[in-house]
């Protein structure tokens, strides 16, 4: 008897849990940022964004040396929207980031602050398909 219930016991510890569905979204995106004025690109700098839709999403800044939590706050169909809080570094804090996903890139959005237009955007794309590149930054 005590044999069955340890075999009963090791069966239902074998028994996984529910895996929770990864979102196509998911996964670690970079690219360059630009921010564009009247007079042309006034900046670039390099994105490193991670996002888990059943976790915790990061953004860093490599090349400007920041790091942050991003929250999210809505999920689409076409897209997704977080709120930026840095971490480390001198970067703008409480920025706003939407990101569009289409044809394998996320294409990055980020507002000031209670802004209306975008400030500086992007072309991320996912990490795996960054190896072999020369990417300054990464």
């Amino acid at each position: 008897m005590a044999i069955k219930a340890i075999v009963a016991l090791a069966m239902l510890g074998a028994i996984a849990a529910p895996a929770v569905a990864q979102s196509p979204a998911d996964g670690v995106w970079k690219g360059t940022g630009l921010q564009v004025g009247r007079t042309g690109v006034q900046s670039t700098w390099t994105i490193r964004m991670t996002v888990q839709q059943h976790g915790k999403s990061e953004i860093e800044y490599p090349s400007l040396g920041c790091k942050g939590e991003l929250t999210q706050v809505a999920n689409g169909v076409e897209g997704f929207e977080f709120n930026e809080r840095i971490t480390e570094g001198n970067c703008i804090d409480r920025g706003r980031i939407v990101a569009k996903q289409r044809s394998g890139r996320v294409f990055w959005f980020w507002y000031q602050p209670g802004g209306g237009d975008a400030d500086a955007s992007a072309v991320l794309y996912k990490d795996d398909l960054y190896a072999g590149l020369d990417v300054p930054g990464f």
